[in-house]
């Protein structure tokens, strides 16, 4: 494998034989070259074979190591504990067993699951959300929990990739699954969960149709006859379903026409078909040529989500980094509703009267929808006055609860379906307008219109617009609005089945139908558990706050008070309102920061227009209600509102904000101490209009730098060692509004406002490009003092100061500064005509001349208190003071249009 001998041994043995003697016999020296080869080609081969066995030795241990390696040692995840009670109504699947999960999932007609990692902090607290929802809705809804982050689990291993936690999903017998997207409160939930159960409201009339547009933002209807497999209407109610994961407070009503005939009677010529009824507009879903593949679920989606549109549109943060408001951001003024949103509610009376407002603000004359929106309009005020006339708590503790009676007989009893379409299998298509639900809408509303202007009260209008309450208009017996006149239904209905028994004789029938007590799908064990489960749902949402009216007149008194009109406004000016509506409960942080106090507000209820264009900002002043809201858009829009300035909410609780409010203990502060004011708008302007001491204010962007703070505290220790009053404040610009000549155009600025002050002062403000400074802020507050309290400071600036040549230079600028007011009294003095201003001026010349004459016998050893020529200039100063009080304003302004008529 390796040789015995290299090229250099080789070369070796052959010199050596060369060298030989001449005189030796060659036969001796061959052996003699042999006996000396022979030991050295032994060692360097002994010297290979041990190489040899090194390299296998090493070869075989690498082998060994690399086959009896063992693996890397990690600690074991820990055990899956529950993540739920093992007595909650939340079935948890804490082991992440996705299949088993699935199974028991499918077995229900409705499902919400809940994914969730137990580290994770949201969703440790959706896990109190997702229970108290479980306990309202466990009777209707199976509510289940899977952990889907325990390692090695199955559920883990099929879904690696979450990016966040939690996830809620609903899942139906006909839909794969819908992503809940909403708040994560239990009462956002149990709305979402409400509206997933009953997708789509059958409409069987025109009055149902506009009783759905008199209640929701906008209505999409689907004309979908039922053929032998109903695909049509399997697609549409998917739609309905998976339209949710971008509609989770339900503002879009989904309905559906199923009758070929009604569908003809409002207009449609071909089904299957789609409409969208907006506010102003009606949209028509076109199957082009007659492609009847176009209808499908994912088209269909996206057609209602791009053509939805609201007057006034609902705003839900989600407390992540979010574009909530951005496409309201556009120059155009915002306004605002802050209002308690409860989701449970049918109806919320403080939004839906912003919507009427909103739809009058923008409702053009020139549009061709104008009448139509015009009677919408009324119809929804009706709608809104009804609602506020119920009281669901009071029907929920006096609803009498019937045990049913049990029939022992096997025979024929009465039927339960009655003219009314009371009950929602009354499958009869009721026939009405002709010419579509747009005339039904007009000829309902002249109806209203009417009505609105003869009715005196309440009493007479509820009574008048008997169609409203008339029994046939309560097509489900789980809408709200028929609990309340369930009994007197039922009475009407009970009468009428009496007189039908009465009047004829019924062939008695023997059937298989259960007793009612037996039988839990009963129509009256149905309508008992509905009601009780409104109720329940009822009580819920009481938790969340009690509904919220509008304040003000009630009733007719409304629309009979001077209410001024905005019909069109929106196209009057060259702008117009951006309109929003915020829940008041969930983002009070909002308000807030606008310097609004919703927590002490009536009903937590405010209004506010944003004017980012002009930075500005107004808040309604006085309580929400029909003729304050129209009035605060009308001025608005005429200019006629004062502006509001925003402060900082202190007292609420939940704001961070950590600074001072000025009212705080000095602890451990002793005389050398310089307490700093924290300003608010509100001290702001008191400290402005209370004379007597000097104050210095920095503004900021923000919190002051502690530049600006140290300049802050060594100016009021200069000043007050001269004898005057001075307090330093600051304020946070960003926080706190000011009034608009006290405005700052840079950050820090510096105000300075004398003792002597008449009103609001003016000041002047510290130069942005100059670097602040203590001796920069006395200065500015020195330009800001009268000349005999100047003169004064500055004496006892010039006495600090420790250097001989220092003190000489700054009593030689005293006394050019006084030669240079002599010289600007002169001026005035030869500018005035006035004989009493005259006087006054030549009386101030003498003593500053006197004043003059005082300096000039000055030297530096003077600056002291006991000299005499020190009291000598300070009594001068005092009498200087009284006679320095004259308003050369008028002189001054005189000066300046001289001045500019030069140029």
């Amino acid at each position: 494998m390796f040789p015995t001998a290299d090229a250099e041994d080789i070369s070796q043995v052959t010199s050596l034989t060369t060298k030989s003697s001449a005189a030796s016999d060659a036969q001796n020296s061959a052996e003699n070259t042999q006996v000396a080869a022979q030991p050295s080609n032994r060692e360097l081969t002994l010297n290979m074979l041990i190489k040899e066995m090194v390299f296998c030795i090493a070869l075989a241990l690498t082998t060994y190591g690399a086959l009896h390696n063992t693996p890397t040692k990690i600690s074991k995840h820990p055990q899956a504990t529950r993540f739920f009670r093992s007595d909650s109504v939340v079935q948890d699947w804490y082991r992440g067993q996705l299949s088993s999960a699935l199974a028991s999932i499918n077995r229900a007609d409705v499902s919400f699951v809940m994914y969730y990692a137990p580290w994770d902090a949201e969703s440790q607290y959706v896990r109190g959300e997702f229970e108290k929802a479980a306990i309202i809705l466990q009777d209707r809804i199976k509510f289940s929990a899977i952990n889907c982050w325990n390692p090695g689990s199955e559920c883990r291993l099929q879904n690696n990739k979450i990016p966040s936690w939690p996830i809620l999903m609903v899942y139906t017998t006909i839909s794969r699954g819908v992503l809940y997207n909403g708040p994560r409160d239990a009462h956002s939930m149990v709305n979402f969960l409400e509206i997933m159960m009953r997708p789509l409201r059958r409409v069987s009339s025109s009055e149902d149709l506009v009783n759905l547009l008199s209640r929701c933002d906008a209505v999409a209807v689907g004309y979908t006859p039922l053929t032998d497999t109903s695909k049509y209407y399997n697609v549409w109610y998917t739609v309905a379903l998976k339209a949710r994961e971008a509609d989770t407070l339900g503002e879009i009503c989904f309905a559906a026409v199923t009758s070929e005939e009604l569908a003809a009677e409002l207009g449609v010529e071909s089904v299957p078909n789609a409409r969208l009824m907006l506010w102003n507009d009606t949209k028509e879903y076109i199957l082009r040529d007659g492609d009847i593949q176009a209808w499908n679920d994912s088209s269909l989606i996206q057609w209602v989500l791009e053509n939805f549109s609201q007057p006034v549109a609902r705003i839900m943060p989600m407390w992540r980094k979010a574009f909530n408001f951005e496409r309201y951001v556009d120059g155009n003024p915002i306004l605002m509703l802050f209002t308690p949103l409860n989701p449970l509610y049918e109806q919320l009376p403080a939004y839906a009267l912003l919507r009427e407002v909103a739809m009058e603000y923008y409702n053009c004359k020139n549009n061709d929808s104008s009448q139509w929106t015009s009677e919408l309009v009324k119809l929804q005020q009706v709608h809104r006055l009804l609602y506020q006339q119920q009281n669901f708590t009071k029907f929920c503790q006096e609803f009498k609860f019937k045990k049913p009676i049990r029939k022992h007989s096997r025979f024929y009893k009465k039927e339960v379906e009655s003219q009314n379409n009371k009950y929602p299998w009354y499958n009869t298509t009721q026939k009405n307008q002709k010419n579509g639900v747009f005339n039904f809408l007009l000829k309902r509303g002249f109806t209203m219109s009417k009505v609105l202007e003869n009715a005196e009260d309440n009493s007479q209008l509820l009574s008048t617009l008997d169609w409203l309450q008339e029994c046939s208009m309560k097509t489900l017996p789980a809408e709200r609005s028929f609990y309340e006149h369930y009994e007197q239904c039922q009475t009407i209905e009970e009468n009428f089945g009496h007189e039908q028994e009465t009047s004829a004789e019924r062939e008695e029938i023997e059937t298989t139908m259960l007793p009612y007590e037996d039988d839990p799908l009963s129509p009256e064990n149905l309508l008992q558990d509905s009601v009780k489960h409104f109720c329940k749902v009822t009580r819920f949402a009481h938790e969340w706050g009690s509904p919220v009216y509008p304040t003000g007149p009630p009733g007719m008194d409304e629309r009979r008070a001077n209410i001024t009109h905005i019909d069109g406004l929106s196209c009057a000016g060259n702008f117009s309102l951006h309109i929003i509506a915020v829940d008041s409960v969930r983002n009070h942080h909002f308000p807030e920061s606008l310097g609004i106090d919703i927590t002490n507000r009536k009903d937590m209820t405010a209004a506010v227009i944003l004017d980012s264009k002009h930075e500005s900002q107004y808040v309604l002043s006085g309580d929400y209600n029909a003729k304050s809201i129209r009035e605060f858009i009308y001025n608005f829009t005429n200019k006629n509102l004062k502006r509001s300035l925003r402060s900082h909410v202190y007292e609420v609780p939940h704001t961070h904000y950590f600074g001072s409010d000025g009212e705080t203990e000095q602890m451990g502060i002793n005389e050398n101490s310089v307490h700093i004011i924290d300003l608010t708008t509100r001290s702001f302007r008191r400290m402005v209009k209370t004379p007597g001491t000097m104050t210095l204010v920095a503004v900021c962007g923000g919190s002051c730098s502690a530049l600006t703070v140290r300049a802050l505290c060594g100016a009021r220790r200069l000043l007050a060692a001269c004898g005057l009053r001075v307090r330093v404040a600051r304020l946070d610009a960003l926080r706190h509004d000011l009034p608009w000549h006290y405005t700052p155009h840079h950050y820090p600025t510096l105000l300075v406002f004398p003792a002597h002050r008449r009103g609001e002062a003016d000041s002047q403000s510290y130069p942005g490009e100059a670097r602040v400074t203590s001796a920069g802020m006395v200065a500015l507050a020195l330009r800001s003092l009268a000349a005999p309290e100047h003169l004064r400071v500055r004496i006892a600036l010039c006495a600090a100061v420790k250097g001989h040549t220092e003190r000489k230079v700054c009593l030689n600028d005293i006394k050019e500064h006084v030669i240079t007011v002599i010289g600007r009294n002169l001026k005035y003095w030869r500018q005035a005509e006035d004989p009493a201003l005259r006087d006054a001026l030549f009386k101030r010349l003498q003593h500053l001349h006197t004043v003059a004459l005082d300096l000039s016998l000055f030297y530096i050893t003077d600056l002291f208190a006991q000299s005499d020529k020190h009291t000598s200039l300070m009594n001068t100063l005092s009498v200087l003071s009284k006679h320095w009080d004259i308003d050369v304003t008028v002189l001054r302004k005189n000066a300046t249009v001289a001045s500019l008529r030069k140029r």
